[in-house]
């Protein structure tokens, strides 16, 4: 027995050494397939297998308004699977997530090594919430996925890119208090005085470090309303806001931000009958003569805005 044993392996030995080239290469690929396997039985990446990797990147993001007037966190994130192995990624499923749930799935045939499958994804967020997006890419032998979080928290400081998000003339709480207001309004007033006048005299001046803790936090208009206080330009965001509820134009009123010796400060322009009036918001309609005047004297104006536009002057 152990005599054929040996006659064998003399045999396969030499049979392997005269075979023709192409034979040989055969049995050599064959030999190569078992040892150099995509995946051994402890899960590790064989040499000649494919290798996914997905990665997730915030091209771009920006701020618009919902139909509700609050603002909206858009972001486009680019996609990229790439196969790092030394072998094929043969019918490659991509699944993008988002919070759990299947977004989309694309099928890609093949993905040779070093070849990269790239695409896009646009996520919208709501303001002060997040989504959860991952994205998996699985192939016989490999799969891999990256999960990010798509955070909508707008900063509350005086930023030019979103000034306009303050301003909210379709959200709810300002249109029915504008409704409010004119509907029990003084016949003889205007209605622009009399929205600046309620304003005047129903919020309560208060810093931002005193309520919020922070030097400075801008504040959206039903914040102002459901707290009855702010600072300045929570004051001119409001009026602002109720004046675009009630049908002035966006070339006809503005929150304008002065300066004046390092100080700032935030009040309401409004054009009227073509003349430019600046109201001070925390007044009321007896200082439109006097009181707007001294108050915002010394004050140079640096920029506008409202929830179309954002300039600066000079």
């Amino acid at each position: 027995m152990r005599r054929l044993a040996v006659f064998l392996i003399i045999a396969i030995i030499l049979l392997f050494l005269i075979a023709p080239f192409t034979f040989r290469d055969q049995i050599q690929d064959f030999i190569t397939r078992i040892f150099n396997r995509p995946e051994d039985q402890n899960g590790q990446q064989g040499t000649s297998g494919p290798k996914l990797e997905v990665d997730v990147k915030e091209n771009s993001s920006y701020w618009e308004n919902l139909a509700s007037d609050l603002p909206e966190f858009v972001s486009n994130l680019a996609v990229s699977v790439k196969n790092l192995g030394g072998g094929l990624a043969e019918n490659v499923e991509v699944t993008t997530k988002i919070d759990g749930a299947t977004y989309n799935t694309e099928s890609i045939a093949l993905l040779q090594p070093s070849e990269a499958y790239t695409s896009s994804i646009t996520v919208k967020v709501s303001y002060k919430s997040a989504k959860i997006v991952t994205i998996e890419a699985s192939c016989p032998f490999s799969s891999n996925s990256k999960t990010v979080i798509v955070n909508a928290n707008l900063s509350r400081k005086f930023d030019g890119n979103l000034c306009r998000s303050f301003i909210t003339p379709e959200d709810q709480n300002v249109v029915e208090l504008k409704n409010e207001i004119l509907r029990d309004k003084f016949s003889l007033t205007s209605d622009w005085m009399a929205l600046r006048d309620w304003v005047g005299n129903n919020i309560q001046y208060r810093s931002d470090s005193e309520i919020h803790g922070e030097k400075e936090y801008w504040q959206f208009s039903n914040e102002t309303i459901q707290l009855r206080t702010g600072d300045c330009e929570d004051f001119s965001i409001l009026l602002c806001s109720l004046l675009r509820a009630d049908g002035w134009s966006p070339d006809n009123v503005y929150v304008i931000v002065g300066e004046q010796n390092n100080q700032y400060h935030a009040w309401v322009r409004v054009i009227w009958n073509d003349i430019e009036y600046s109201i001070e918001p925390q007044g009321n309609g007896f200082a439109i003569a006097i009181g707007d005047i001294l108050s915002l004297s010394g004050y140079t104006a640096k920029y506008y805005f409202n929830d179309e536009k954002f300039g600066s002057f000079g």
